[in-house]
């Protein structure tokens, strides 16, 4: 008996000594978790943040989880605002940092937290207009509260880089607010001043504000390199050099960016504004597309893909864009009605195009839809209305750059036999397309020069460039051949013979040249003008034709 109690008793201190390791093993595996989790957070990639609740939840189930609570409940909250950074649906996020509310230490006041995190704005690039001012105007009451909020929030007792990150994120969605009277001090610039040693989560929501700062984030995307938003933050600065550089460098930001966050419909829009400024209509529609996919009402995506079809001359499916667009009823909605009365033009559907560009008028008087006004009116032959609305165009702000608005108030006022003021308008008309040929000219000249971009893009650049120098130029041409023609029917031969000495260099008008020659010799001969029928040579209908 004295030998089973004694194998007992050891059999017993031995089950105890080995519970004890192992618990002494989890424990220490906790604590590594956790420091990894920590470490995840800083590092601020959404994936990173995901991997740091994964862990967070788990040692929340177990005994000491009361102590890791806050930590899930901040992570959530990082989480939802980087969804809303990218336009993606950040509602399960709210939701899991809500339901642990009850848990959270109130001193904390999560509630409070929350409905910070509720007021932050997405990325506007990446929702229809509507729904962002939808947003601005319910969170309104907020806004009239907002310093009090962050002045609250730097004082919370907050892990110290999510507190901060909580204070950018409000203060740069509304970094156009007023600020209170009296106030000298530019909050936003100084909560931007971050050490240069801190964490990427911070350093990252700290460069990606009112104006993105392009030096530090280029620094993150070397030091973080798993934080992939940073790509298309950084996209969002360089984009707008695009035109000279080719872009190359924002489409491999923006490809980055869209590998990791395909549903991020502000990253598609953009790709497709960029590829669309750059030429490449067929790749700009495709992203237009992944966009609507995403958010069906963008607005912007709509319009885009609309004027991009029109470019590429896919007549119906630009028409249907352009429809979806007006069925959205935006404040620009004129937009869409100009741009499917582009088509509708083209189509030479001239009651449809003209019921389209009514609408337009009737909500815009701006210089580019009275100009396709004009020109749709005078294809109807209602010539009195088509001159109003062409003088009307060429009066507005940058009016004088519509060249062909003044083309077609010279064939308006020919067909009234208005022979002096349709020799001024033709020789406006003239005057405007040497000045934009005079213009592309000179961007020839600088992109010859440039060693922007690659050596691809800028010959991709001067080819579209020169082709439109030589439109321009054959414009100019025709408008001097009209001139020519008013001349002769005034009598006055010698600027007639000028203006033919500019036009005889166009070759599609060297029989029209001739024939003027002629008639202005058999004229003078007979001591009488020139037959008012001398046909006026036409100019092709090109939407905001400059």
């Amino acid at each position: 008996m004295r030998r089973t109690s004694t194998t007992a008793a050891f059999a017993l201190a031995t089950a105890a000594l080995s519970l004890g390791c192992a618990s002494t093993r989890v424990r220490k595996a906790n604590e590594r978790a956790l420091a990894i989790a920590d470490a995840r957070v800083l590092e601020g990639c959404y994936g990173c943040l995901q991997d740091a609740r994964a862990t967070y939840e788990r040692l929340a189930a177990g005994k000491q989880g009361a102590a890791i609570v806050p930590r899930l409940f901040e992570t959530n909250v990082l989480i939802a605002l980087r969804e809303k950074e990218l336009a993606l649906d950040s509602r399960a996020a709210i939701e899991r940092a809500r339901a642990l509310v009850p848990r959270v230490p109130t001193a904390l006041d999560p509630v409070r937290v929350l409905a910070i995190v509720d007021a932050v704005l997405p990325d506007h690039n990446g929702l229809p207009m509507k729904s962002l001012g939808a947003l601005r105007r319910a969170n309104a009451a907020f806004l009239e509260t907002i310093d009090a909020e962050l002045a609250w929030i730097e004082q919370a007792p907050l892990t110290p880089p999510v507190r901060n990150y909580v204070a950018l994120s409000l203060d740069c969605s509304y970094h156009d607010r007023k600020k209170v009277p009296g106030d000298t001090v530019n909050r936003l610039a100084r909560r931007r001043e971050v050490p240069i040693n801190a964490p990427p989560l911070v350093a990252y929501r700290a460069a990606y504000c009112e104006r993105s700062d392009t030096l530090a984030l280029k620094r993150i995307l070397v030091a973080a390199p798993t934080l992939d938003e940073t790509a298309y933050a950084l996209a969002q600065v360089i984009v707008w050099n695009a035109g000279e550089t080719g872009g190359d460098d924002a489409l491999t930001l923006l490809d980055r960016a869209h590998a990791r966050f395909p549903r991020a419909p502000g990253i598609s829009f953009i790709t497709g504004w960029l590829n669309s400024n750059l030429g490449d209509c067929d790749a700009a529609v495709r992203s237009f597309d992944e966009t609507l996919a995403i958010q069906p009402a963008h607005d912007r995506a709509l319009l885009q893909k609309a004027i991009c079809l029109t470019s590429l001359k896919q007549d119906t499916a630009a028409m249907a864009a352009a429809t979806q667009f007006i069925a959205l009823d935006t404040p620009n909605i004129a937009e869409g009605y100009y741009w499917r009365a582009v088509n509708r033009l083209r189509r030479r559907e001239l009651d449809l195009a003209r019921t389209d560009i009514e609408a337009a008028k009737a909500r815009s008087r701006g210089g580019d839809i009275l100009s396709l006004a004009g020109m749709i009116e005078f294809e109807q032959s209602q010539y009195p209305i088509a001159e109003t609305d062409l003088r009307a165009a060429r009066a507005t702000w940058q009016g004088f750059k519509l060249c062909g608005a003044a083309f077609y108030l010279g064939n308006t006022l020919t067909k009234r036999e208005a022979w002096p003021d349709a020799e001024a308008s033709f020789d406006s008309a003239m005057v405007c397309y040497n000045e934009r040929a005079e213009e592309t000219a000179l961007k020839i000249e600088q992109v010859r020069g440039s060693t922007r971009g690659s050596a691809a893009f800028r010959a991709k650049r001067l080819a579209t460039l020169e082709t439109d120098l030589a439109d321009r130029r054959r414009r100019a041409r025709t408008a001097a051949f009209n001139v020519a023609s008013m001349s002769a029917r005034l009598g006055n031969y010698a600027r007639a013979e000028e203006m033919l000495a500019i036009a005889q260099s166009e070759e599609e008008l060297t029989e029209s040249v001739s024939k003027l020659r002629e008639q202005i010799t058999h004229a003078s001969q007979a001591g009488r003008p020139v037959p008012s029928r001398q046909p006026v040579a036409p100019s092709p209908t090109r939407p905001r034709d400059r």
